[in-house]
């Protein structure tokens, strides 16, 4: 009898454990991404007027501040933040349960094949359920300096589901999930493998220099891999609809207009805003989830 209660209290006692573990990685990517969209959002807001007005970095961050002032660098705040609560949460939480899940249930070991796998799935499951506040997100930040297209972010999503239905509030659907599935490889299985990496031949430690070193490599990664989509992007969704017809065409039109180098145009920015973004986000990811895991497993 005295077995048969030990056996079921692990029973008990190990969802609970992975429950617990699965909530604290949910709950910290989430507020970790929060941050670091709140501490980096302004080299975004300059980035993404780069891609839409051209000019140069100076240029669009005086215009910016003479129009606008201090708020203007904080356009889209708000929904930027929804869309890192729904973004990160999945991509980012979920990245390691979906690991698990392939290990079970298919071939894949642990290595590159399995984190590709994780990485461009919970990117999908991300961009299915919240793109509507990246399209919020890209809309306020787009609007012409000293201009309001929207009274506030509630009023955003009713205005375009109202004019334009769910086709409008899911706009650039397409090209969101291959630039977030390429965001994803370029973040968080890039961070994840070279952690393993150096973890595996014994050259750092578990510790703040390792997710640090980790962290600019994952912003290197991405920046190089996501600018095209993210330039074609931007383009696309802030477009009037059926100014392209669909994404091709945009691209298409975009390399007419301005070359190979259009789309790298707000790279520099776009590069420390994400390197930023990653040693934020990874940082504060790694101290949250060790705090709140170990409160729950206290309790």
């Amino acid at each position: 009898m005295s077995g048969e209660g030990q056996n079921s209290q692990q029973l008990q006692v190990r969802p609970l454990a992975v429950d617990a573990m699965l909530l604290a990685k949910l709950v910290s990517a989430g507020t970790a991404a929060c941050i670091a969209e709140a501490i980096t959002l302004p080299m975004d807001c300059t980035k993404i007027k780069l891609q839409v007005e051209g000019g140069s970095i100076a240029s669009v961050m005086r215009q910016i501040a003479k129009t606008d002032g201090v708020k203007g660098f904080f356009r889209g705040l708000t929904p930027g933040l929804h869309r890192q609560l729904g973004f990160c949460t999945i991509r980012l939480g979920l990245y390691d349960s979906t690991k698990e899940f392939y290990m079970k249930k298919t071939p894949l070991n642990d290595g590159l094949p399995l984190r590709f796998a994780a990485g461009i799935s919970t990117a999908v499951a991300a961009v299915c359920v919240a793109q509507p506040t990246e399209v919020v997100k890209i809309r306020m930040q787009a609007a012409k300096s000293g201009t309001v297209r929207y009274t506030g972010t509630l009023s955003a999503y009713y205005q375009i589901a109202v004019k334009e239905g769910s086709k409008g509030l899911w706009s650039g659907l397409g090209p969101n999930i291959i630039r977030l599935s390429i965001c994803n490889i370029g973040e968080v299985v890039t961070y994840d493998s070279v952690k393993q990496a150096m973890l595996k031949r014994q050259l750092m430690e578990d510790a703040f220099p390792l997710h640090f070193f980790a962290a600019v490599c994952a912003g290197f990664v991405t920046t190089t891999l996501t600018s095209p989509v993210d330039v074609v992007k931007t383009r696309y969704i802030n477009s009037i609809p059926g100014t392209y017809g669909n994404v091709g065409r945009c691209a298409v039109a975009l390399a007419r207009e301005g070359g190979p180098t259009i789309f790298y145009k707000g790279c520099v920015p776009s590069f420390f805003r994400i390197t930023g973004w990653n040693l934020i986000m990874f940082l504060t990811y790694e101290q949250l989830r060790r705090v709140i895991s170990s409160r729950m497993n206290s309790y």
